[in-house]
């Protein structure tokens, strides 16, 4: 009998530990249903729908959409992901960013007033 309680117990612990953390299983849909994000990336603003991946710019509003920050494909070279509370935290937050110097760079700023930004080396 204390068996079964115990492999209960240990299985709904796997469970919980899959769907925890900013990368669980359960809730990776954006949170506003793939509306588009506005940039605010230097320059004319643009929309740019959320799931392009083909660009920095398009990386960082996916990540602000659903608040998460990722690695999604859509790149030939390296990326680096990043996020902070200023757009220049976010940037220097990127993986390599203080060794390399990025080719294409997308910031993006969430609703929950995070940026996030996204380089490609």
């Amino acid at each position: 009998m204390r068996y079964n309680i115990l492999s209960l117990g240990m299985v709904a612990v796997s469970a919980a530990v899959a769907t925890a953390g900013p990368f669980g299983l359960i809730g990776r849909r954006g949170q506003n249903g793939g509306q588009p994000v506005q940039s605010t990336q230097q320059g004319p603003v643009r929309t740019v729908v959320a799931g392009t991946f083909s660009s920095a710019q398009g990386v960082a509003n996916h990540m602000a959409n659903i608040l998460r920050i990722g690695h999604f494909g859509g790149n030939s070279g390296f990326e680096g992901v990043g996020c902070g509370s200023t757009p220049q935290q976010a940037e220097m937050s990127c993986c390599y960013r203080n060794r390399w110097q990025p080719r294409e760079v997308g910031l993006a700023q969430g609703r929950n007033g995070m940026w996030y930004a996204c380089c490609r080396y």
